[in-house]
């Protein structure tokens, strides 16, 4: 199961006859096995002989183990192990003060996603074995001069799965198939090849193979050639903890915003210097912004969109960025006719991004 750190996970210890509980939280990167002493030790009594109940909140310490790295465009089948963690919870009934009782050992994964209010309480991933992060209902435009986006794939696999790629152009032709090893941790799945049979696009199965269980996760892939704009790729974290990448082929415009302090001068003589006025600005910094529009997208392009907003890491470009717009329409066809949003970034301070026409004063 996968723990979205982002939102809460609680951990209940609800015994009969408790006088209070412990819980033991191991973390670790990777493939190697738990550590032996305790990542963090949790202990509480209980509150009163009627009101036994004690919760702990694991979430905060699990998003501590994990690193969201800047996404790797190559078939590289293997990603950084920080992206995910382990997570090991033992939880303990105290008997008798200072004396524990082990009641059971689970272990999950961990990712720096997060779930909504509807999803309810300790919502998570119930696969334990192969867990898509991405949304597979969500067509993806792609720009045919940059390099592939892709999926991220968590898996725990058992011995003898099998995790195969398969490429087929739309009308369900000149098929590909890729497989890859089936280890434990993240896989990077591009969602296209250099087949030049898919330049008016292609499909995308991903199927995972578990004994007599077959998983199949289906996307449809478009490469856009833009003409007039010069695309920007923006990849960010979406609400499943994998990356996720939407082009802004459109139209963009960049500003600059100064802020500075301003003092009334004193002339240095009775005969002062004309050239130097009569004020001055101090301590002027600059921050750079640029608005960028998808083009026209399908109506359920709005939940990337949210994830966009939510997301706690945004790179444009490969370059990390914030997103300066704070608020977004559900654009439909129905009203909006031909859906385009606009996004707005806050750049870093220096150098050039999305243009080369973007200079810092």
């Amino acid at each position: 199961m996968i723990i979205y750190s982002r939102s809460p996970y609680f951990i209940t210890v609800n015994e009969s006859g408790q006088v209070g509980s412990k819980i033991e939280l191991r973390l670790w990167n990777g493939t190697g096995s738990a550590p032996t002493s305790a990542t963090y030790t949790f202990s509480k009594p209980i509150a009163s002989l009627t009101q036994t109940e004690n919760v702990y909140n694991i979430s905060p310490f699990i998003k501590e183990y994990i690193d969201n790295v800047a996404p790797i465009y190559s078939e590289d089948e293997t990603d950084s192990t920080d992206m995910w963690v382990n997570v090991q919870v033992k939880r303990y009934k105290e008997t008798s003060v200072g004396v524990y009782s082990l009641l059971d050992t689970i272990t999950y994964l961990g990712t720096n996603g997060f779930t909504s209010f509807l999803d309810g309480y300790n919502f998570t991933n119930s696969s334990n074995s192969f867990m898509l992060l991405s949304d597979n209902t969500k067509e993806i435009f792609y720009d045919i001069t940059k390099d592939f986006p892709y999926v991220d794939i968590l898996i725990n696999p058992t011995e003898g799965d099998t995790i195969e790629a398969k490429y087929k152009d739309l009308r369900g032709r000149n098929e590909e198939v890729v497989s890859y090893t089936s280890e434990k941790g993240m896989l990077k799945i591009p969602f296209t090849t250099t087949n030049i049979k898919y330049y008016k696009g292609n499909t995308l199965d991903i199927v995972y193979t578990s004994g007599e269980e077959v998983t199949i996760y289906s996307y449809k892939v478009t490469p856009i050639c833009e003409p007039k704009y010069s695309p920007v790729v923006c990849s960010y974290i979406n609400r499943f903890g994998g990356w996720q990448f939407i082009t802004f082929f459109k139209a963009q415009s960049n500003n600059i915003s100064v802020k500075g302090s301003n003092y009334n001068l004193l002339p240095d003589s009775i005969d002062y210097n004309t050239s130097k006025g009569q004020s001055k600005s101090f301590n002027i910094n600059g921050k750079q912004s640029v608005k960028l529009n998808t083009g026209f997208v399908p109506e359920n392009y709005f939940d990337l969109i949210q994830d966009l907003l939510l997301s706690e890491t945004v790179l444009l470009d490969g370059k990390p960025v914030e997103v300066k717009t704070q608020s977004s329409s559900l654009k439909t066809s129905l009203m909006d006719k031909n859906i385009n949003y606009e996004i707005e970034f806050d750049l870093p301070p220096q150098g050039s991004i999305c243009s080369p026409h973007i200079e810092f004063l």
